[in-house]
This record gives structure tokens, sequence and C-alpha cells, in this order.
């Protein structure tokens, strides 16, 4: 009985144990903290990242720029996310044999992220969890592949979205119909011969600098309009062409050969570009349609001279005689975001 009954405690300790095992699983941490490779994001000026293009940024003045194959000012959150691939967790390492690169198809690399001296070259997923399969140096690791999208972006994904320089200070604006200029005196003047003078210059120039464009491409030649032009307290000014007024602005910025598109009644306050003109039949803000004519409304009976359409005072409420059309909002920034 004794001895049935030490046994039984045994194999419950064994039991104990193995579950204790089970879920502890001793060096199970290390390999969960063990990251793809270090990275000194401080000491780090240079990422180059290659997919179907050679992408290079750098940093200057403590700010990433694109070097190429376009020159611009980078959106500082994407390129984060690029260092941050390095960072990911490595779920598991092996010695990696020249032989095998096809295997993982290494040899034809997906991508590839220079990070100062540290290279990381993507290949193909596993099939049945479809982790990435990444070389470091010699060693084959496997990571969650949650970031691909990040390696397969255009240049132009990574253009800080921004119309003018970060912490800009507008000190000139000439657009369409309005020049006008901050004096020394801290006050907005314009010129006299201004057809549309404005009061909200301070607004103006605060939109301006704070402006962003919802879409950055490659600008397609050649940059024909309006000229915009704005002057900064440092530095040289910032100069566009607004290459298209509908339905969504359009700037382009021919020294940096990108354009950037515009949305919502901001872009026409930037631009000081009148409200588009309603289609056929449409009424406009002032209740009169494309032809100028005055617009019936549909919700409301004709009233006779005696106004008896009206004696039933609760009839006419919930009608909304002010509603119009909404405007679209710019986007928040990446992306971004990372943009």
């Amino acid at each position: 009985m004794k001895s049935r009954l030490f046994l039984n405690l045994a194999l419950l300790v064994i039991v104990v144990v193995l579950g204790a095992l089970a879920i502890l699983e001793p060096g199970k941490e290390e390999a969960e903290n063990q990251a793809l490779a270090p990275v000194d994001e401080a000491a780090l000026d240079k990422i180059t990242l290659q997919n179907k293009e050679t992408i290079v940024f750098e940093k200057k003045d403590g700010h990433w720029r694109l070097t190429a194959p376009i020159q611009a000012p980078a959106n500082e959150i994407r390129v984060r996310q690029l260092i941050d691939i390095a960072r990911s967790n490595s779920e598991a390492a092996y010695p990696l044999k020249p032989e095998e690169l096809q295997k993982f198809e290494l040899d034809k690399p997906k991508a590839s992220l220079i990070l100062g001296g540290t290279t990381l070259v993507f290949g193909g997923s596993d099939p049945i969890d479809m982790r990435r399969y990444v070389r470091v140096g010699e060693t084959l690791h496997l990571v969650n592949d949650n970031f691909f999208h990040h390696l397969q972006a255009a240049a132009t994904d990574y253009v800080d979205k921004k119309l003018l320089p970060e912490n800009a200070k507008v000190r000139e604006i000439v657009v369409p119909g309005l020049k006008a200029t901050l004096g020394p005196d801290g006050k907005w003047t314009q010129e006299a011969a201004a057809p549309n003078n404005r009061s909200d210059l301070p607004e103006l120039a605060t939109l301006w600098a704070t402006a962003r464009a919802i879409d950055v491409r490659r600008l397609e030649p050649p940059a024909q309009g309006d000229p915009v032009r704005i002057g900064l307290a440092e530095g040289n000014p910032v100069e566009f062409v607004i290459i298209r007024r509908e339905p969504d602005p359009v700037l382009a910025r021919p020294e940096l050969g990108l354009q950037y598109e515009l949305t919502g009644e901001t872009a026409r306050q930037l631009l000081n570009l009148p409200k588009p003109a309603p289609a056929a039949g449409q009424p406009a803000a002032d209740g009169k349609d494309a032809n100028g004519d005055e617009e019936s409304d549909p919700g409301y009976p004709d009233m006779d001279e005696e106004g008896a359409a009206g004696e039933d005072d609760g009839g006419a409420e919930g009608h909304d005689h002010g509603q119009g059309q909404g405007e679209a909002d710019e986007e928040p920034m990446d992306s971004s975001g990372e943009e």
C-alpha cells in the first residue's frame, strides 16, 4: 500500500515538473528577445532600400532626406518603420549554406535593406505559417511577415507630404490674385492692386505652414500653370505651379520633379481659388443654379398669397434650408500613414 502511494506521489511530481517545463520553456525568452540585427539608430546616417528601384536616405541636420532616385524631404515616420524592421523578433535562426539560397528565394531576393554596416536580405515566405526568410550575414532567420509592404513601397511613398519644411515660418504668400507680405512689425500687408483682398492672412500663413498633400507622385512634365511662391523666414522661397485646379488641385514642384495632390476647401483657401461651379441644374451656395436662376425648394409646398400652406406651423419643422455640401478634409499623417 505504501509503495503504491509512493509511486503515485512520484508520478505526480513528474507531471508537475513536466507541466512547469512546458509552460516556462527554458531558453524561449532569450529567443523571443532576439532581434534580427542590432542597429544604433542615433549613429545611423544612411539607409539603402533595394526593391524594384534603389532608394537612398541620408540624414542631414537631424532630418532624413531622400537622395536617390529623387531628392526630397523624407517622411520621418516611414523611415523609422524601415529601421524598426531590424528590431523584428527572430523566431528561429539557422546557419545558412550557400546551396540553400535558391531554396529560400535568397538567390534572387525580394528586397534588401542596408542600415549602415548591416545588410538584411529578404527572401520568400514559409508556406505553412507565412513567416519571412531573412538573411543576415551567414544566418537564416524566420520572422513574422508584417512589414513587407514597407519594403515594396516606391520612392514617392517615402516623400514627406508636407508642402513646406518642418517648422516653416511663412513671410510671403504669392498665389493667383493675391500677394501678401509679413512686415517687420508683424503685420501683413497686401498689394493695393490685388483684386481679392483678404482679412485672414495670419490664418492663411498658418494653413500653408501645416498643409499636407493627400498623395505625392512623380511629376509628369511639362509643369504649366499659374505660379505660387511661399517666402520663408529662413532659406529660399518654395515655388509651385498649379497644374490642376479641379476636381482636386495639384501643385508641381519642378525642382524636385514631384507633384502634390490636394483636396477640400482648405486647398482652395491655400490657392485663393473660387469654389467650383455647380453642375447644370444643381443649386449653388447662393441658391441659384448653374444658369443663374432661382432654385425652388422641392421640400416645401407652393404657398398662395394667403399663406394657406403655412397654416400648420409644425409641418415644415425638421427641414434644413442651410444644408450644404461638406468638404473633404486633408488626411492626417503616416503613412504614415509612416505614412
